[in-house]
């Protein structure tokens, strides 16, 4: 389709409306910016002969009319009302749908995450208590171990006994790091989740509305082919209706010639006689015919003289 100056009428060029978006003018003055902005980018691209961008910039404005369910036409002066809007809604349910199946997606694999928690606790206690028995174990043993080694001595059996107190302790904060460091990779995995989930659906929500942003040039385009197509049909009908008219027309002329012709012998015959009578149904008034019988007249006493 091609597109011309979008509103900017320079050098005598006729629009083809006079609208130029009164309506989002008025009730929403930060698109109708956004708006006055392509045009300017158009006509920055039309005079540097960027065909490329002067299309882009046309689109960009005709998708923010598409918004309030209308077209600028080829040059953003008109008010077209389309259908594009049903079109629009159904692109944007389809994202939302495939949207909705993402985060479905994602949450469900979070959730499976999540349902390790417990467990990923309960190893940990395990372990926990795992660690408490055998410092107990190796505390109630300590004397006879300590027997059984040679080693006699209160000091020799509070350094042993501080030696398995010290091991127990790490053992516990060994413990507990593993467990904060479990558990935060498994935020992390259901962070990453979610937000692959998030991702996903806003790629396909971008990628619907990319589709539809491309679908709408082609849709006005079948618009204007059906518009123009409507248009010839209706001067096509309108052509024949006028030929038909005027057959009918030259038909009516043509039987109206016809009886004023036998009209016009039937009165010659007649006045070959004298009788004028004929000529009344040919438009002619009384006197004249008088005129023509009185006329008749003398012609016959001429005759007779001779």
């Amino acid at each position: 389709m091609a597109y011309t100056n979008m509103g900017s009428y320079k050098n005598g060029y006729q629009s083809a409306g006079n609208y130029n978006d009164a309506y989002i003018k008025q009730n929403a003055p930060g698109t109708y910016q956004q708006i006055q902005s392509a045009k300017s980018a158009w006509e920055a691209a039309h005079a540097a002969g960027d065909r490329a961008g002067m299309d882009a910039a046309h689109q960009m404005a005709e998708s923010l009319r598409a918004a309030y369910g209308y077209s600028g036409g080829t040059d953003g002066s008109a008010y077209i009302p389309n259908g594009y809007a049903a079109i629009r809604a159904q692109y944007q349910d389809a994202a939302d749908a495939a949207a909705r199946v993402y985060r479905q997606a994602a949450q469900q694999g979070a959730a499976r995450l999540e349902s390790q928690r417990p467990q990923i606790q309960a190893n940990y206690d395990d372990l926990a208590r795992q660690a408490y028995v055998n410092y107990m174990l190796e505390k109630r043993d300590l004397p006879q171990t300590m027997g059984r080694l040679g080693l006699q001595g209160q000091g020799a059996a509070e350094s042993t006994a501080a030696q398995q107190s010290s091991a127990y302790q790490q053992n516990l904060i060994r413990g507990e790091l593993g467990r904060q460091q479990a558990l935060a990779s498994l935020e992390g995995q259901i962070s990453d989740v979610l937000l692959q989930g998030d991702f996903q659906a806003a790629q396909a929500q971008a990628d619907m509305n990319l589709a539809m942003a491309q679908g709408y040039p082609d849709y006005l385009e079948t618009q204007w082919q059906r518009q123009q197509a409507a248009a010839q049909q209706q001067q096509q009908a309108q052509r024949w209706q006028a030929e038909q008219a005027l057959a009918a027309q030259k038909q009516q002329q043509s039987a109206v010639d016809a009886q004023f012709d036998r009209q016009l012998a039937v009165a010659k015959v007649l006045a070959q006689y004298g009788d004028f009578s004929g000529y009344a149904s040919l438009g002619f008034n009384p006197d004249q015919i008088a005129q023509m019988g009185l006329a008749w007249q003398r012609q016959q006493q001429m005759q007779n003289r001779r």
